[in-house]
């Protein structure tokens, strides 16, 4: 009988075999989704940080060259007018000789004419849809100009040393940049494949067979150029050359959104010719998505920014305009 037992144990049943493999199948599969869930969500977290401290550079970006926004005040004549009505200034227009007040002019200046009357506003409704890329439309006093998705503003810092030293850029067809003390600033996102935009320098650097090597790619682009030159090349036809300069300074922002704020209300369109002054604050929002999505091509802009899709994440930031100041309201133009 122990030997019976004994030639019983020397080996395992079927029903064990299978029991031990199934049980090492079911081992190895926890470990191996334990790892994979352990990667994803190290990726997802990874993601995160990255964004938020892109978003983070982008924001304090803008912010420092908001608040080294300028601008010039415009001509008052009311306290000339004041006094060329008042009882001192008819004194001092009496006591002229008429043939040299006729000589320099004097007698044909009419004090009514010195206020400054109605104002030559822009239409309001054509000015929100405004495209400031592709428009010839500038400032003629330094200042800020923007609506939604894009903004310009002229800035004033002095030239870094490196700045000193002229560079030709590597298109042609880009704007010559000149050192000086009064800078435009611009800020808009170029889309995926624009005709003649801004390319991105470390594309060289990608294998001549991908698929992205030979697209421009899309984001957030920052220009900086003499206000003089920036004017210029509006004026003389130059768009084309203003498209292709700049810096590509971020690809995984989709998108960017402006609001203005007046003092009373949230305003989509800003003109500081008109408005006469600078807004008390600026509302800067972009969208971050996915830049492997974004630059493949597989999703477009307007679907990475639904809820959900590409894992699209919005920053905002409202940054103060120290030389901003409150708005009459009967010079608003658009409302949030």
């Amino acid at each position: 009988m122990l030997n019976r037992k004994a030639e019983y144990r020397l080996g395992f049943t079927i029903l064990e075999v299978v029991l031990t493999l199934s049980m090492a199948v079911v081992l190895m599969s926890l470990v191996g989704a334990t790892l994979q869930f352990y990667a994803t969500n190290m990726n997802v977290r990874d993601m995160d940080i990255r964004r938020v401290q892109l978003a983070s550079s982008v924001m304090q970006m803008i912010a420092d060259d908001l608040r080294a926004t300028i601008y010039t005040e415009e001509f008052d004549s009311t306290v000339l007018e004041s006094f060329l009505t008042g009882a001192v200034g008819q004194a001092v227009a009496g006591a002229v000789d008429p043939a040299l007040s006729e000589t320099l002019g004097l007698d044909a200046i009419d004090p009514s004419t010195l206020s400054g009357g109605e104002s030559m506003l822009a239409d309001p409704a054509a000015s929100e849809t405004l495209d400031l890329m592709s428009s010839t439309l500038t400032l003629k006093r330094p200042g800020i100009i923007g609506n939604q998705f894009e903004m310009q503003f002229d800035i004033s810092r002095l030239p870094r040393l490196e700045q000193w030293q002229q560079t030709i850029g590597e298109s042609p067809v880009e704007v010559a940049d000149i050192p000086s003390d009064m800078k435009t600033v611009t800020y808009y996102v170029q889309p995926v494949g624009a005709v003649g935009g801004v390319s991105d320098p470390l594309q060289g650097f990608l294998p001549q067979q991908s698929d992205t090597a030979g697209a421009v790619p899309g984001g957030l682009v920052r220009r900086e150029l003499d206000r003089a030159a920036n004017k210029w090349a509006v004026e003389s036809g130059g768009i084309a050359g203003l498209l292709a300069t700049g810096d590509l300074v971020a690809t995984e922002v989709i998108a960017i959104e402006f609001a203005y704020f007046d003092g009373t209300i949230w305003q989509m369109f800003w003109n500081s010719d008109d408005l006469q002054s600078l807004p008390v604050a600026i509302q800067v929002k972009i969208t971050i998505g996915d830049p492997a999505a974004i630059q493949s091509g597989d999703v477009t802009t307007e679907a990475a920014m639904q809820p959900g899709v590409a894992s699209a994440r919005s920053f905002t930031q409202i940054i103060q305009i120290p030389a901003g100041r409150v708005v009459p309201l009967n010079t608003t133009t658009g409302v949030m």
